[in-house]
């Protein structure tokens, strides 16, 4: 049952990076791919369930920025200092307390989802996120979601243009990844051999990995 869980899962991430995005309608800025003629990509992880060395080596090995789109549920006192050093030249952001679909129009349930992460993350990481990924990608135009995650601070809402999942990569572009990239991978026992699978799509486009948060709008106050 489990297994058939999870490959519904991937099916549904995989149908989101294929399906081209909606038209942006007004709410929060809702990014698939970041609009820049620099040669980079942004890799992104979610999730958190497993915390794998390899991968963390790796990273620190090649200073790759990550942006790590973390359920609360899974920043344990034993694996937070896990996500600060794999995020050291990224990010850590909003990706819901227990990863429950934000697809409704339910607004205690969004801010019951968004909002504590905020806090915790203010006092387990120093910092407060403004971005959200939200869990499956659904609801990420919902005008409820805009406006109630707003008032907790988060300001962006990022979903993702290429997936790698078990070594296999996923695009909109037939295979290729582009410039602005957004790269969806997960906290799994196969994180390594995903990253390198990433990187060296990236790199054989002539593009790099970069800092997320340096290409987005900030709020005004962090």
């Amino acid at each position: 049952m489990k297994r058939h869980g999870i490959t519904v899962l991937l099916v549904g991430l995989l149908v989101a990076v294929v399906t081209p995005p909606p038209a942006q309608a007004q709410g929060l800025p809702v990014t698939y791919r970041v609009e820049t003629k620099a040669p980079v990509v942004f890799i992104t992880i979610d999730d958190g369930i497993v915390t794998p060395a390899d991968a963390l080596a790796y990273v620190r090995k090649h200073r790759i920025p990550v942006t790590s789109f973390l359920t609360s549920a899974q920043v344990t006192d034993t694996k937070h200092r896990y996500f600060e050093r794999i995020s050291q030249w990224g990010s850590i952001q909003n990706h819901t307390t227990t990863h429950a679909s934000l697809d409704t129009s339910n607004a205690s349930l969004i801010k019951g989802q968004v909002c504590p992460v905020q806090v915790d993350y203010r006092r387990t990481f120093g910092t407060k996120p403004w971005m959200l990924r939200p869990p499956y990608g659904a609801g990420a135009h919902g005008s409820t979601l805009h406006s109630v995650v707003l008032r907790c601070g988060i300001t962006q809402i990022v979903m993702w243009d290429a997936l790698v999942d078990g070594g296999q990569l996923q695009t909109r572009y037939g295979g290729t990844v582009q410039p602005g990239s957004v790269i969806l991978l997960h906290f799994t026992a196969n994180l390594a051999a995903d990253l390198k699978v990433a990187v060296s799509a990236a790199r054989a486009q002539g593009l790099r990995p970069a800092n997320l948060a340096d290409y987005l709008t900030p709020p005004v106050k962090p």
